[in-house]
């Protein structure tokens, strides 16, 4: 009975008050006259009189008929109760249903006494969850959707060997809270996210005005100090001409720029960087810090040696981190986000009938800026990511708990400050723990010692953690194609930017190799080259064989290609994807890329252009799609606009021969 209400108040005395009347009957006195003198039933004074004779500790009233029908004992319940939480410490957390089937697996092997309706349905029942739910102070919560990547990236060597960096240059140049900044991009559409609304009880479905149903994106960089200051932003606009008029209503000493995909790129940091010079007035005689993360548009020989020639020190988080180290994502841009919906909801009540445009986004910013942008916040970033005031010991064991599934050993190299001398940290252990190289690049540790007890194999039962493992990956191969791993950097120390200096020189030298012409593969053997002339006259007739002669060129040339070639954020790739009979290749711009998959958008064929060299395409911003490197068959040179109109400025022509893959 769920919702059963007791009737009577029979078994609820309480036993000190039972142990009481006890005393006194052992000092000679009657059971009716205590019972009556501590106001508790004769009968059940009498029973517990004879209880305590033959068992002093023995359990009266209703616990006592609970304790002798539970399924589970004591400690072995709390062994269950112990790996469900810390299964879901590791973001593996189990639904109700699965804990109820692990609940009777666990008795089943442990040839306990359930009941039959456990057998009959293979689960505990809904009584026994909610009974079990409350006795070990469970809940059931929807979590937050979080990456692989994300949740290995976050473990405790990788944190020390930022914190050691940030150590590093915090005491070699004593910066001062006013002195050290965190930057960050993010991003402002022309669609609103809308809340929760007040309607009718019992209506299922509420609508709420939005602009459009797919809008626009505007990147917006902030730069804010430990201090509580903010810079004006950076709005970053996708066109290809920027004019001044784009950021009006932004907020005073805003910057704008444009970009073909409206992101940051390696120029327009590059812009920013003097921004930020301009409003800190940072000098090599008064240096400040940058703590950002580790976008390749904030990796760049120009950036460095402007940075460093202005006495701006560069910091990088680790990849995949940004969650936890960002102070800028740990309590501003939440707020931000939300200040940011409540102004456009309130923007369309005001402009009926209206749609926002990019336009309005800089005055819809400024808006939002001045409720989420405030020192408190500002403040509490710094101080929850442990950077100001610096707190290398602020994570727990419990936050580091899902980076245990992908370690491995590997060493891990100590931070040094320019011109120091590398010495071994003894907070960072010489072999440590190394994450998915393809997830986080970067090493995890080893199995962290948590505050709850790892449930382990009892000699009297079998675990839980028995049937239910706690989840490990193998270990990954080592190629030597991928990325390179990534890792927190000082980017200004001299070491580190030769050291990237050295990798663009190298990536260089393999995109000029790869474009170079290579001869082509022969079909056959120089044994095979008796065929007689007629034999090769017809074979060179047959248009079949030509055709299938090309494509298996085609095909070896691009894969050579596709090994040597590097990818980035708005390249213009030839994909195949599998048909019924047959591949059909299609042009895809890369939007996002993560290790070996990539993400972007398919362009259409414009009808009414016969000529394949001057066919057009265009962006189909409903046709978005996943794709791995293994789909990739070409990069294609980056396309020109038709230009003309506005309708034709998106319209793009790529001077290269297209009529070899029968794009579609």
């Amino acid at each position: 009975m769920r919702k059963y209400k007791r009737k009577t108040t029979r078994g609820t005395t309480p036993r000190d008050v039972l142990q009481r009347a006890a005393v006194e009957i052992e000092k000679g006195r009657t059971i009716r006259s205590v019972a009556i003198e501590f106001n508790v039933n004769r009968m059940t004074l009498k029973r517990y009189i004879t209880k305590r004779a033959m068992n002093p500790d023995a359990v009266t009233g209703y616990k006592a008929v609970a304790v002798n029908k539970a399924v589970f004992p004591f400690e072995m319940e709390n062994d269950l109760a112990n790996h469900i939480k810390l299964l879901a410490d590791m973001f593996h957390g189990l639904s109700v249903q699965k804990c109820c089937t692990l609940a009777y697996e666990f008795a089943l092997h442990n040839k306990l006494n359930i009941p039959d309706s456990w057998a009959k349905n293979g689960k505990a029942g809904t009584d026994w969850w909610l009974a079990f739910r409350s006795r070990q102070h469970l809940a059931v919560r929807s979590p937050e959707p979080t990456s692989f990547a994300r949740a290995s990236a976050f473990n405790r060597p990788v944190v020390n060997q930022f914190y050691d960096n940030l150590a590093t240059v915090m005491d070699a140049n004593q910066f001062q809270p006013e002195d050290i900044y965190n930057c960050d991009e993010t991003g402002c559409t022309t669609v609103q996210s809308p809340k929760q609304v007040v309607t009718e009880q019992g209506r299922k479905q509420v609508g709420s005005i939005t602009s459009s149903e797919r809008g626009e994106l505007v990147t917006v960089v902030y730069t804010v100090s430990a201090s509580g200051n903010v810079i004006p932003p950076l709005f970053i606009f996708p066109r290809v001409n920027y004019k001044d008029h784009f950021i009006r209503g932004a907020p005073p000493g805003s910057i704008g720029c444009a970009t073909r995909s409206g992101w940051i790129n390696e120029d327009v940091f590059l812009e920013y960087l003097r921004h930020i010079m301009k409003n800190t007035r940072c000098s090599p005689d008064h240096k400040i810090l940058v703590i950002m993360d580790n976008h390749e548009s904030h990796i760049s020989l120009k950036a460095i040696d402007l940075a460093k020639a202005n006495g701006i020190v560069l910091l990088t988080i680790p990849p995949h981190t940004s969650h936890r180290l960002q102070p800028l994502d740990r309590s501003v841009y939440g707020p931000f986000k939300g200040a940011y919906n409540r102004a456009m909801d309130g923007w369309l009540r005001s402009n009926p009938g209206k749609t926002v445009t990019i336009y309005d986004i800089p005055s819809l910013v400024n808006e939002a800026q001045m409720s989420a942008f405030i020192p408190r916040n500002v403040l509490s970033g710094f101080q929850c990511t442990g950077i100001y005031p610096f707190n290398r010991e602020l994570f727990s064991d419990i936050e580091f708990a899902p980076a245990v599934t992908t370690d491995h050993d590997i060493e891990i190299e100590q931070p040094t400050e320019e011109g120091a001398t590398s010495q071994p940290n003894s907070n960072v252990p010489e072999k440590v723990t190394e994450t998915d190289p393809t997830m986080s690049e970067t090493t995890c540790c080893t199995s962290p010692m948590t505050s709850r007890n790892l449930p382990g194999t009892s000699g009297s039962y079998v675990s839980p953690a028995a049937l239910l493992p706690i989840p490990k990956a193998d270990a990954r191969k080592k190629t030597s194609k991928g990325r390179k791993r990534g890792r927190t950097k000082i980017l200004t120390n001299t070491p580190v930017r030769e050291e990237i200096a050295s990798a663009i020189k190298m990536k260089q030298k393999k995109k000029t190799t790869s474009n170079e012409p290579t001869a082509k593969k022969s079909l056959f053997n120089k044994s095979d080259a008796h065929i007689d002339e007629a034999e090769e006259i017809d074979a060179a007739a047959s248009s079949d064989s030509s055709q299938s002669e090309s494509d298996l060129e085609l095909d070896d040339e691009s894969d050579d290609a596709i090994d040597e070639m590097d990818m980035m954020e708005g390249d213009f790739v030839v994909v195949k994807v599998a048909g019924k009979s047959r591949f059909v290749h299609y042009i895809a711009r890369i939007d996002v890329i993560d290790g070996k998959e990539y993400e972007g958008v398919f362009l259409q064929k414009v009808p009414g252009r016969v000529d394949s060299e001057d066919t057009t395409f265009v962006p189909n911003s409903a046709d978005e799609a996943c794709f791995t490197e293994e789909d990739i068959v070409y990069k294609l040179p980056q396309p020109k606009s038709v230009g003309g109109s506005r309708r034709r400025s998106g319209h793009l022509v790529f001077k290269c021969k297209l009529d070899k893959w029968h794009l579609n």
